[in-house]
């Protein structure tokens, strides 16, 4: 579904998603440029209303958290400089 969203805006790319035993949901998404933190608030709001929609958690419980990754996550992409 990230990839989906991100499919609109090429210069945004999904680096990781992390989904823990409590529905616990971390994407991590980054750009060419970087990435605001207001993009990635958007970027929440539509991927929350997508996972909603889909019915992925049918008791509606979980958590969504869109970040980019910390200096503490390795780099996957050449994309990441």
């Amino acid at each position: 579904m990230a990839d989906e969203m991100l499919s609109a805006e090429p210069e945004y790319f999904r680096v990781n998603v992390k989904i823990k035993p409590t529905n616990n949901v971390k994407v991590y998404i980054d750009g060419d440029n970087g990435i605001a933190i207001e993009k990635c608030v958007q970027f929440n709001r539509k991927l929350y209303k997508m996972i909603e929609d889909a019915n992925i958690y049918p008791s509606g419980e979980f958590s969504l958290e869109v970040s980019s990754p910390g200096v503490d996550e390795p780099l996957h992409f050449h994309r990441q400089k």
